[in-house]
């Protein structure tokens, strides 16, 4: 700063003659005094099993779906039900069940629009009465997610046309997906 250059340290050396060193050694040896007593203690973590919580929670969170799925389900009401956050109810829906939380609420409204659908008469009930019944919003978004899901239109299962083979493959796997689920 005011030091000429011929009389000025090497910086290495202006750190090791600071105070920066002495501190440093400090905090070291309170670390590990620190340290020291966490490992001498009886201090132990209570070991809870990994796949009987997750399934607990994946199951509760599945519960709450499916008691729900026609209103509006938000992340923050599986987690005051299943009493973890977000990550965890994600992580352990995605092992138990392999699917994400969204892609399952999709799935349950999706197969009630598609039976309501089935049992609705076209002349009194319409496509977007029962989509919006099922939770379902975003109609454009309805009637693509359902043609991939079943193979025709919410439109053609309203007036009773036949299904395709790939929903009859559902409709197995489906069952499939309950006894596993239960």
């Amino acid at each position: 700063m005011g030091v000429s250059s011929g009389t000025r340290m090497p910086p290495l050396q202006e750190w090791k003659d600071s105070a920066a060193p002495s501190m440093i050694r400090a905090n070291e040896a309170q670390l590990a005094q620190h340290t020291a007593e966490r490992a001498s203690s009886n201090w132990t973590l209570q070991a809870v099993p990994f796949d009987d919580e997750c399934g607990y929670v994946a199951k509760r969170a599945m519960a709450f779906i499916h008691g729900h799925f026609r209103e509006s389900v938000r992340m923050e009401d599986l987690c005051r039900v299943t009493g973890v956050k977000v990550r965890t109810v994600q992580r352990c829906f995605r092992q138990q069940f392999g699917m994400t939380v969204t892609s399952y609420l999709k799935a349950q409204r999706l197969d009630a629009a598609c039976r309501d659908l089935l049992a609705a008469h076209p002349s009194r009930d319409s496509v977007t009465t029962i989509a919006l019944q099922n939770g379902c919003t975003h109609l454009g978004r309805f009637s693509s997610d359902f043609r991939e899901r079943f193979g025709q239109l919410p439109s053609e299962a309203l007036r009773g046309q036949p299904a395709t083979l790939e929903e009859a493959a559902f409709r197995v796997i489906r069952t499939e997906w309950s006894v596993r689920a239960a």
